[in-house]
């Protein structure tokens, strides 16, 4: 984990994060927050304790923590509730939410936001649902859906079969960006280089998070 560098951190899951979320603090003028990536959520576990060690964490005034919601968002909040009271901090009332104590503010935002089961590329996909490329996304999807099997379990697979993506919030992002005129792989990349619209409504919730921080 990097050094903290800034009174303001932003704790991720991964680099893709790091980079979308350097590209829209940027977008909205916000300097003053430094993001940090700590890794998924089993890995969260690890790192989190190790941030709170840290020799500069006695400098941060207010950070917040970004996850996943996945297929479930109380379980993906209730998980960082769980960490923070394990480790004596102030611990928001739910997502989106932040909590003051001992002069240490912080925060909880479960992505896509708005109530919505997924992750960060469902937000970023929302952002460009106009777009040309995108329009042909879910045509894309729909001759998959028509042309594959769908598997249930590790134990039902079958090398010789072909399958239906397993995460198709993945596929559908892979999808647009292998559509752009230039192929960029990386989520994040492609929003430093302006892939997604983060002028969107879409994001005016965690923008209003992230200036809140």
């Amino acid at each position: 984990m990097k050094e903290i560098s800034k009174s303001k951190l932003l704790l991720v899951e991964g680099i893709d994060e790091i980079y979308f979320f350097e590209a829209l603090l940027e977008h909205i003028g916000n300097a003053d927050t430094q993001v940090l990536q700590v890794g998924g959520k089993d890995k969260f576990k690890i790192e989190f304790p190790t941030l709170l060690q840290s020799p500069n964490f006695d400098s941060v005034t207010s950070y917040a923590i970004v996850r996943d919601a996945d297929r479930n968002i109380d379980s993906a909040y209730q998980s960082i509730r769980n960490l923070l009271e394990k480790y004596a901090q102030p611990i928001p009332n739910g997502h989106n939410q932040f909590r003051e104590e001992g002069g240490r503010k912080t925060g909880i935002f479960i992505m896509p936001g708005n109530a919505k089961e997924g992750m960060l590329e469902n937000l970023c996909l929302d952002t460009v649902i106009n777009h040309p490329v995108y329009l042909c996304v879910n045509t894309y999807i729909d001759c998959l859906n028509r042309n594959l099997e769908r598997v249930e379990s590790d134990e039902s697979y079958d090398p010789n079969k072909f399958y239906f993506p397993r995460n198709i919030h993945k596929a559908k992002l892979h999808a647009y960006l292998a559509g752009m005129e230039k192929f960029i792989p990386s989520l994040g990349i492609a929003t430093k280089k302006g892939y997604f619209d983060l002028d969107s409504e879409i994001l005016n919730d965690i923008k209003d998070f992230l200036n809140t921080l």
